[in-house]
């Protein structure tokens, strides 16, 4: 094991015992083999168990593959970073959506385990590794990112917002009791993200006016978005019926796994600290603009909205429900009034998505909250304010600054 595993092993241990349990094994002769990913920017402490039932031999892959068991463990992360990323709060939702929602959305890890800070074993989430025992993997690339998976997140996603417009409709009162126990992690008038999207919010204007671009575009949104959390974010936000629906709330390529079936990618979901009920736009966005932020134009925003509608309705019939509110144009529209939303969030994550950023989460965490927006102002120098600046550009083409100008 390595040191951090080691640290954990007084979890581990106990943990593997109560998942034996649950699985109807017994825990004697068990072992553990434990890893740690490397190559994602986990909030969450994150382990890779592969639990091997009635010690087989280590040499013997057949017989260890049909008698071992592969989960991944979530724990807490440290306390020093605990109340800047509000992370009880992210693993409240994340247990209050695998007790309470999942009946419903089933392309999932299935969750073995869950419990809270009350718990012996503390704050742990304990899920099956899609990994070994279905095949899925996750995409290699981070940004940029082929069409081909763009088109499967947004297959996917219709369906998880059509299942969720059916269940708001057929079990309103149990989805509501849902929705209204989901904790608002980043979008409130005292969030701790509000100097970072105000500070990193005009950092494509400062290429613009490098390029001589219209002085009077600049001016004029630089004064519009002076105050963007409270003006522009909180708005963008906010639930407006009937399009509003339950939300991933962090629709990024990190969340997702995929596998490949014949011609298509099939799609699984991962990691709901952040579900919130809002505008599909807010998924939509924020995957565009992370991943396909030099191809994102009218066209392009064209075609994936058509294919992610052209799913949500067939989702949509599936389940009964009548699509006259879920029409094309209304989502064309809305998606105009709030895909900036996107756009904000990649003014100051792009960046460390495209691995200008090459800390980790608790590096990020020992910086003081003053000097986030310069920092994420700065990340990735020229080139990431250009890929900014021809971004805004292309919403604008798109009709996404007719609602703030």
């Amino acid at each position: 094991m390595s040191e951090q595993t080691e640290d954990y092993h007084a979890l581990l241990e106990p943990l593997v015992a109560k998942v034996s349990s649950i699985l109807g094994k017994s825990f004697e002769n068990v072992r553990y083999e434990v890893s740690v990913p490397s190559d994602s920017f986990f909030i969450s402490n994150l382990f890779f168990v592969n639990i091997v039932w009635n010690a087989s031999p280590v040499g013997d892959d057949e017989a260890k593959r049909r008698a071992s068991t592969s989960i991944v463990v979530k724990k807490m992360p440290p306390e020093t970073i605990q109340e800047t990323m509000k992370s009880k709060e992210q693993f409240e939702n994340e247990i209050l959506f695998y007790q309470k929602y999942v009946q419903y959305y089933d392309r999932v890890p299935r969750c073995i385990y869950a419990t809270d800070e009350s718990s012996s074993l503390g704050s742990v989430i304990v899920l099956e590794n899609v990994s070994t025992k279905r095949g899925y993997s996750m995409c290699k690339w981070k940004y940029d990112t082929p069409l081909e998976y763009t088109v499967a997140a947004f297959r996917e996603i219709a369906r998880f917002h059509a299942i969720a417009y059916a269940t708001k409709r057929t079990r309103e009162k149990k989805f509501f009791d849902f929705v209204n126990a989901i904790q608002d992690i980043k979008f409130y008038p005292e969030s701790s993200l509000k100097d970072i999207f105000n500070g990193t919010a005009t950092r494509s204007l400062d290429f613009l006016r490098k390029q001589h671009h219209d002085k009077e575009f600049c001016d004029k949104l630089e004064a519009r978005l002076a105050n963007t959390f409270d003006d522009l974010i909180l708005k963008f936000t906010e639930a407006e019926e009937p399009l509003a629906t339950l939300c991933h709330g962090d629709f990024t390529i990190n969340n997702m796994l995929f596998k490949k079936e014949g011609d298509e990618q099939k799609v699984i979901f991962i990691d709901f600290a952040l579900i919130q009920y809002g505008s599909p736009i807010l998924d939509l966005s924020t995957f565009l603009c992370l991943h396909s932020a030099r191809d994102v134009d009218k066209v392009m925003l064209d075609n994936v909205l058509r294919v992610y509608h052209d799913s949500l309705i067939r989702h949509l019939k599936e389940n009964g429900i009548d699509c006259e509110d879920y029409s094309y144009e209304a989502l064309y529209e809305d998606y105009k009034k709030r895909g900036l939303f996107g756009f904000f969030i990649a003014s100051f994550f792009l960046a460390t998505q495209m691995g200008k950023f090459d800390g980790q989460i608790e590096d990020f965490a020992k910086i003081d909250p003053a000097e986030w927006p310069a920092l994420s102002r700065q990340l990735g120098g020229e080139e990431i304010d250009e890929i900014l600046a021809n971004m805004l550009l292309k919403l604008k083409e798109f009709g996404c600054l007719d609602y703030i100008l």
